[in-house]
């Protein structure tokens, strides 16, 4: 008994498939009670066979930053007391250095970058996808070549000196 009511549920899974992939929502789901599979249609033509969904190229970069914020910018360390207007002009000096090549990138970070989690690994924040990131920061860095610097580009975090590492 118990296995005739086992087949009786197994034979139309198998046949339909588990989920009833393709099948007409409009249909039961429920199990047909004869043992015998239901008869198998025919192939359908390239004119019935969808088309794979169109899939979007992923857009990756990697960057490296330097963060200057201030007091009541998202996500600011509670240490920082600087102005908007203060963390503007510092943004400017450190953007200073890296164009005159005085110190390397990695130094400036060091010595200015507010983002502490950063910090440790020279400004570098991995690679991202574009809309990983808030859309000034990544518009300027997939703009840039691999291993040039940015103008100053703010964000709601701050301001960023940006290097395009990948």
């Amino acid at each position: 008994m118990r296995l005739r009511l086992l087949a009786n549920i197994i034979v139309p899974l198998v046949a339909t498939g588990c989920c009833n992939a393709g099948s007409d929502p409009s249909q039961s789901a429920q199990p047909s009670t004869s043992a015998a599979p239901p008869a198998a249609s025919a192939a359908p033509s390239a004119a019935e066979t969808p088309a794979p969904a169109p899939t979007a190229e992923r857009q990756i970069a990697g960057a490296a930053h330097i963060l200057i914020t201030w007091k009541g910018a998202e996500r600011a360390p509670k240490t920082v007391t600087r102005s908007k207007e203060d963390a503007k002009k510092r943004a400017e000096e450190v953007l200073k250095q890296v164009k005159d090549g005085k110190a390397t990138f990695e130094e400036l970070v060091a010595k200015y970058t507010d983002d502490e989690i950063s910090k440790a690994a020279n400004g570098a924040l991995g690679n991202f996808e574009r809309n990983a990131m808030p859309p000034a920061f990544a518009d300027a860095t997939f703009a840039m070549e691999v291993g040039k610097t940015s103008d100053i580009v703010e964000t709601p975090q701050g301001f960023h000196i940006i290097k395009r590492t990948r």
